[in-house]
């Protein structure tokens, strides 16, 4: 950064150092952010936005409003981000949750689909969008999205989860998600949900042995947690 900061004072006109210094505040407030230094963080985006304006910054600074609760600044932040690139998926995939917290489930499905038609993914966009959909009970389009997440993520115990769950609370075909469950089990043994449904699908068919068995793993992982899941079901 400062070799960057002494060559653009040595060439005050040579632009193509800009963004070059941009991405580097950029990436700086990025760790800031995930360490935890919230005000490091936001005067580094800051000076980021003095160099280049990259839809990113403006996604990053959106975050950190949502994070702190600002959802009126965080809209403002992603909007820009927008109309610098409409289609930068990661802005459309933060508005997404940013309707989920207005409890705006359909505009929150149209900004996660646009985040997917831009090419761009993550596991927590496809559970997202699952959840947006369930809410709207569009049912189909809920389940073929969540299956798409698994094809796309296969690795990812929360999704193998979420699959499951879809084929219930979907299809209404406890069978064909118990495959799904045993994955994200085998994927993440302290799954505590993954553990709880596979545990109650036993219990549903009598097989005690194998319902309680898989109880325990319950309870070794997170016994209060487990405690909870057994008094809500």
């Amino acid at each position: 950064l400062s070799d960057l900061l002494h060559l653009s004072e040595k060439y005050p006109d040579a632009g193509e150092i800009r963004p070059e210094i941009a991405e580097v505040f950029l990436r700086r407030g990025q760790s800031s952010f995930k360490k935890g230094k919230r005000k490091e963080a936001y005067a580094d985006f800051e000076r980021s936005l003095r160099w280049a304006e990259f839809p990113d910054t403006y996604v990053q600074l959106g975050r950190a409003s949502m994070d702190e609760g600002d959802l009126d600044t965080a809209h403002k932040y992603l909007n820009q981000a927008i109309e610098i690139d409409d289609r930068f998926g990661p802005a459309h995939e933060n508005l997404g949750y940013l309707f989920l917290q207005w409890d705006e489930s359909g505009e929150a499905s149209r900004a996660f689909e646009e985040a997917l038609s831009c090419g761009h993914s993550s596991a927590d966009l496809y559970r997202a969008v699952w959840n947006a959909y369930m809410a709207l009970e569009r049912f189909e389009r809920a389940h073929e999205l969540i299956l798409e997440g698994v094809e796309t993520y296969p690795k990812n115990d929360r999704l193998q989860l979420a699959a499951g769950n879809s084929f219930v609370y979907a299809k209404g075909d406890s069978g064909n998600a118990e495959p799904y469950w045993q994955k994200a089990i085998d994927l993440n043994p302290k799954n505590i949900d993954a553990l709880f449904q596979l545990s109650a699908l036993h219990a549903s068919r009598g097989e005690r042995e194998r319902s309680l068995a898989l109880l325990s793993q319950c309870a070794e992982a997170d016994f209060d947690e487990a405690r909870k899941l057994w008094r809500e079901d």
